[in-house]
């Protein structure tokens, strides 16, 4: 899909990588500057656990919406329009006047964030077509990079510089990668002559999109919620410090990038597929170590296997769909999104029900429940490739 006068492969991976970067940042700089917005506009703690639902919620519709853009009009105006629209909202955010100013610049921020993240994600396959799941694999290290770690320098820089500087500084990093999309040329627009209505809706009953959009259900609860409560079950279960759940739920997130780093060499030899599938065995035997686990140490081997496992997931089921779906991924990535962005708000919910009402080592058990679903339904998707290979092969039975 490339054009002549495209810009180079490397610099637009770097544009991408720093797409999903920025959007890390974005997704994770709430929790560190909630304490200077409290201060500043006087709201208290169940309002501040709302202001997560005007961030991320919007996201659910907007990454499903997201897609048919992406293939009508192509990645640079989603993702430069997406990236511009979060960096006023960040700007704004610095000045909101009240509670509901903040909490409609949130929505703001939710909204061209997830379509900029969706484009991103959709670029990549576009600049390495003969093993998306590879290149997939590198860039999701830049999201963990700006998710994980980046959150401690906005907090120290919140404390240190005040809110107004810090939210004007993560939007100049948003806004920087916006105008720098905008003098690329990207790829063209897989639908740029206008957009396939009759094969978007057939999507909806095609067997490979409904076995990758379980596939991310499922490894979408199981995300969510283990990073959710492994902090909650190392201190109420086994009595760990405050301080070493810290540093084994950062381990955790190590792992989840150390895993796609690991995973970016394996596809090189291995079908995608079949890599998940070790993984999803091996996703239920570290939850297994973690929910018979005595110790804070036996925990930490089950956490970091599930880290390990976790990793290639995403990004390697989103490569192998963007082989089937080359033409129209952007709507097919937007469908499998929005499964797992629905996945992530309605299971954890559950677990901590369980843990509320039983243990938390109970909903850890649950946990292992999905992990085996997981493993079932891509074990079924792995049998619907491999019917579609030997179609493929004349004379095959």
């Amino acid at each position: 899909m490339a054009s002549q006068n495209q810009t180079s492969t490397p610099y637009l991976m770097a544009t991408a990588c720093a797409g999903l970067f920025t959007f890390g940042v974005m997704t994770s700089f709430l929790g560190a500057t909630l304490p200077e917005l409290s201060a500043h506009l006087h709201f208290d703690m169940a309002r501040r656990g709302t202001l997560f639902s005007f961030l991320y919620l919007p996201q659910v519709p907007m990454v499903f919406l997201a897609g048919p853009l992406i293939d009508r009009f192509g990645k640079k105006l989603v993702l430069a329009a997406g990236f511009l629209c979060s960096a006023a909202a960040l700007v704004g955010m610095a000045y909101a006047p009240s509670y509901a100013a903040l909490g409609a610049l949130l929505v703001m921020l939710g909204l061209g964030g997830c379509s900029a993240m969706a484009a991103a994600n959709t670029l990549v396959p576009d600049l390495y077509p003969a093993n998306p799941s590879s290149a997939l694999n590198l860039a999701g290290i830049f999201f963990g990079v700006g998710a994980v770690f980046f959150p401690g320098l906005v907090a120290l820089m919140a404390r240190q510089l005040g809110l107004v500087a810090t939210l004007w500084s993560i939007a100049l990093l948003v806004g920087l990668v916006a105008m720098v999309a905008l003098v690329q040329t990207f790829p063209p627009a897989g639908m740029a002559g206008g957009f396939d209505w009759d094969q978007a809706r057939s999507l909806v009953t095609n067997p490979a999109v409904i076995i990758l959009a379980g596939v991310l259900f499922f490894y979408s609860a199981l995300e969510v919620s283990t990073s959710g409560f492994i902090r909650t079950f190392l201190e109420k279960d086994l009595a760990a410090t405050s301080e070493s759940s810290k540093i084994i739920y950062t381990s955790f997130w190590i792992m989840m990038m150390l895993g796609r780093l690991i995973a970016s060499q394996v596809v090189r030899r291995v079908r995608g597929p079949q890599l998940l599938l070790g993984c999803s065995i091996g996703a239920i035997a570290g939850l297994t170590i973690l929910a018979l686990a005595p110790n804070v140490l036996i925990a930490s081997a089950g956490i970091i296997l599930c880290g390990l496992c976790y990793a290639p997931v995403f990004p390697t089921t989103a490569g192998t769909a963007s082989t089937y779906f080359s033409r129209i991924f952007g709507t097919v990535f937007g469908m499998l999104m929005t499964l797992a962005l629905l996945s992530g708000a309605v299971v954890p919910p559950a677990i901590g029900f369980v843990a509320q009402n039983h243990s938390v080592r109970a909903g850890i058990w649950l946990l292992v429940g999905i992990a085996v679903l997981f493993l079932i339904t891509q074990g079924i998707f792995n049998g619907y490739e491999r019917r579609k290979l030997l179609a493929q092969v004349p004379g095959a039975a």
